[in-house]
């Protein structure tokens, strides 16, 4: 079975060490080890659901290989995403589905993102987005060198410093799993921190 497994990953480049354990490999090396199941039971039609969810860009772009790869090979792809640039960059066929309906099927290197997103909302789409600037005043949470660790003392929160001011809405951005879920916690009082503080409207909360 090593062997077979071995054999796949060279002939797909899928980079998947057959003798690591799932809990010390990332997200997107356990995802090609999903794909590898499916191949090992020799199957011919692949469904890929929302698979970039939780894949850095790098990731994505490996798995847009994989999957070109794959069609490569005779396997048949059913891509399902709202993400239009990765259909138009892995498909060759786009179907937009609303209410449960097949409306379109279009080329997908000769359709626009814009005329997709129409289709599938059932109406005109701006990708532009008019804002004022912020109007921000006073300090009101202050996160300084935070460090905080889960419950197998792996570091969640590496000595993040934030400032957040009044009027203003900031936004963290970050892949599942790296470390939003402990800040808030933290932040919250939710959990402990093992170093660092926070300071809310000027009181020290840590």
């Amino acid at each position: 079975a090593k062997k077979e497994i071995q054999a796949l990953v060279d002939k797909y480049k899928l980079r998947v060490n057959p003798d690591a354990l799932i809990t010390d490999i990332s997200i997107g090396q356990q995802q090609r080890v999903e794909i590898l199941k499916t191949l090992y039971r020799k199957a011919d039609i692949l469904i890929f659901d929302e698979p970039t969810a939780v894949l850095t860009p790098q990731e994505i772009q490996e798995l847009i290989v994989t999957m070109k790869n794959l069609a490569a090979e005779g396997k048949a792809i059913i891509l399902i995403t709202h993400k239009l640039e990765e259909i138009r960059q892995a498909a060759d066929r786009v179907t937009v589905i609303r209410s449960g309906k097949s409306l379109e099927t279009f080329n997908a290197k000769n359709v626009s993102a814009i005329t997709l997103a129409e289709k599938m909302v059932g109406r005109k789409v701006s990708f532009t987005t008019e804002k004022k600037a912020a109007k921000t005043g006073k300090d009101i949470l202050k996160i300084n060198d935070l460090v905080v660790k889960d419950a197998e003392n792996v570091t969640k929160v590496d000595h993040l410093s934030l400032d957040i001011r009044a009027g203003e809405i900031i936004g963290i951005a970050g892949i599942d799993g790296n470390g939003q879920t402990e800040l808030v916690q933290a932040v919250t009082g939710l959990t402990h921190s093992q170093s660092g503080e926070i300071i809310l409207d000027g009181k020290n909360i840590t």
